[in-house]
């Protein structure tokens, strides 16, 4: 909702809990101590078949007095396997991104555009199976995120991230209903990867779930499928705290 041209407290609350919830599944982090100022901490963790998993969290908001415009400190840890030329290669890896960005919201939805700096470092095994992905590496990272809510009950969310350097990429969009208070229900398909690694996943979501007023709890699980490596299940949780 907008007034006289500005985003109510309210919506600002709003768009804060949705976006956390979509971009903790993309990158994760060591929760950062900030000043007691309006943003969100958010976190989660991943899995998948054959050891593969994720840990994440992070801090997004505004501490800047400048309208529209975020901030992000995101850290990951991750283990993940492909195959390359008959072999199984295992990837150990964490990450780290700080990032400046755009925003704005309406009554039905909100959209959110950063840039910022991504470093990771990967640990490849067997040694010397994938040079390419070893090592530590700097990227500019450039993501988009919204969400529209439509026919009273509906909505699309979607993220889209690129990191120039590595040439990584991750992308996940969901159709979502409302079944009950601010929660969702629904199913999403994601693909990520890199010019050696692609993978692709679907599945079902539930998200939005309330405890008490300013903390957000999301499931989701379904097929993964790895270049090189059979079909495997998937899960997870996310979850957001707005302060």
């Amino acid at each position: 909702m907008k007034e006289k041209g500005r985003m109510t407290q309210d919506t600002r609350k709003n768009i804060r809990a949705d976006r956390a919830l979509a971009i903790v599944t993309l990158c994760g982090a060591a929760i950062v101590p900030l000043p007691a100022m309006a943003g969100t901490l958010f976190g989660g963790a991943s899995f998948a078949g054959g050891g593969e998993r994720s840990e994440y969290a992070g801090v997004t908001g505004n501490w800047l007095p400048v309208p529209f415009l975020t901030q992000k400190l995101v850290v990951s840890d991750y283990h993940y396997k492909y195959g390359s030329n008959g072999t199984t290669v295992s990837v150990n890896g964490q990450s780290a991104e700080a990032a400046l960005g755009v925003q704005k919201g309406w009554k039905t939805g909100w959209v959110e555009a950063t840039a910022g700096a991504r470093y990771r470092y990967n640990r490849v095994s067997p040694e010397g199976a994938d040079n390419r992905a070893d090592g530590g590496e700097w990227g500019l990272a450039l993501t988009v995120l919204g969400q529209q809510e439509f026919a009273q009950h509906w909505a699309v969310n979607g993220i889209a991230s690129y990191n120039i350097g590595p040439k990584a990429y991750w992308a996940r969009g969901r159709i979502l209903y409302k079944i009950f208070g601010d929660a969702w229900a629904g199913a999403e398909v994601i693909k990520h990867g890199d010019p050696f690694y692609h993978s692709t996943q679907g599945g079902l979501v539930l998200t939005g779930i309330s405890l008490g007023r300013t903390v957000k709890l999301g499931f989701y699980g379904g097929v993964k499928k790895t270049g090189g490596q059979p079909r495997a299940f998937y899960g997870g949780l996310e979850i957001s705290k707005a302060f």
